[in-house]
């Protein structure tokens, strides 16, 4: 079994984990555990795939899973069989949670497989979860939902360079010899020692970089308008990807350092509080001042949900305001505190439509001001 704990011990920690419930110390005693033998990595993993079936489907046949569980693994005494049926019905109980410890589990599964076929390594974190994962120089990577790393398995014998489609959050570890580099799009982001966030999805139309501490360059040079610039901590710097008349959009500047003297899509202002945009990482969710269409892609990635709007005035409201870990429905019934809407889950699916009696008394309310 590996370090000496009791089948009781390893349970609750795999429970606390897999639930989010789970202290450092303790998630170091799990990992222990898990590296102790292939038997034990095998069986945590087929813990975690059920746990994750169970949270995202929101009901839970203990009795079937539970065979399902003992016909893959056939590892378990039958002796603790009733206790892990209590956990999966606590995990049958979340409302699609936000699982940190699920990306984790998801991120090392990934390591293991690998892209043999062109040297690569990818790891994922899918929509509902955060990936936390360490690069063998010491280089910390957060994932945020839907979010995917790729590196070469040679990293840091010559180089250290990654690809991201998503976001993430890196915390660089120092070597001057070999400067970190993030490709995002058509951008390459160079970090000696440094804390910075890249938020790079590819359905977005923008790439944004938030400098926490140390000295980014930003490199621009492959595209449509080649520009380059050096980042100074507390900045946040927004390129737009090319589009159809995108030469005609406002908000541009001139950047210098770069291969064209022309304006390029970029926007770059200070921030105090950087924490806006890497609060994620750490499961929670500061807005300020976006719409609810806005919102609406957050929450599909952040929940593994599908929203719907019914009527589309409501994309236009906005809200300002920190979400602490909660629940997608505690986050919803919270937006209903500053929008006039009504809302439904079923399947995955969330249906946002106006609350008429709710906007009526909003109305009232602005009238009496």
């Amino acid at each position: 079994m590996g370090p000496n704990y009791t089948q009781e011990q390893v349970d609750d920690l795999i429970a606390r984990f897999l639930s989010g419930n789970i202290t450092a110390e303790e998630q170091e005693m799990l990992e222990q555990w898990i590296n102790a033998n292939a038997e034990n990595r095998s069986y945590f993993l087929q813990l975690r795939d059920v746990w994750q079936a169970t949270a995202a489907a929101g009901s839970y046949d203990t009795t079937a899973a539970w065979e399902h569980l003992q016909e893959n693994a056939g590892i378990r005494p039958p002796l603790v069989v009733n206790r892990w049926k209590s956990y999966f019905r606590i995990a049958a109980s979340y409302t699609l949670p936000f699982l940190i410890g699920g990306g984790l589990v998801y991120a090392w599964s990934s390591l293991k497989k690998g892209d043999s076929s062109n040297g690569m390594v990818t790891v994922t974190s899918p929509k509902g979860a955060t990936t936390k994962i360490e690069l063998s120089d010491g280089t910390e990577v957060w994932l945020n939902a839907g979010s995917k790393l790729q590196y070469a398995q040679s990293y840091n014998l010559r180089g250290r360079e990654v690809k991201l489609e998503g976001e993430a959050f890196f915390k660089v570890h120092t070597n001057a010899q070999k400067p970190f580099t993030v490709k995002a799009s058509d951008l390459k982001i160079l970090a000696l020692g440094t804390s910075f966030n890249v938020k790079a999805y590819p359905e977005d139309k923008t790439v944004v970089t938030t400098l926490v501490d140390g000295e980014v360059k930003i490199d621009g040079s492959k595209t449509t308008t080649p520009f380059g610039l050096m980042m100074k901590p507390h900045q946040h710097v927004v390129y737009k990807k090319p589009l159809a008349n995108n030469n005609s959009e406002h908000g541009t500047m001139p950047v210098s350092g770069g291969a064209s003297t022309t304006a390029a899509p970029v926007e770059t202002r200070d921030v105090n509080d950087t924490e806006i945009y890497t609060a994620w990482k750490d499961g929670n969710w500061i807005v300020a001042a976006q719409t609810m269409d806005e919102l609406a892609i957050t929450m599909e990635r952040r929940f593994n949900v599908k929203v719907i709007f019914k009527e589309p005035e409501l994309k236009e409201y906005r809200f300002s305001g920190t979400f602490r870990q909660e629940t997608l429905e505690q986050v919803l019934n919270i937006l209903k505190l500053t929008a006039p809407l009504k809302y439904s889950i079923d399947k995955g699916t969330v249906t946002l439509e106006v609350d008429n009696e709710l906007k009526e008394k909003y109305i009232k309310a602005f009238k009496t001001k």
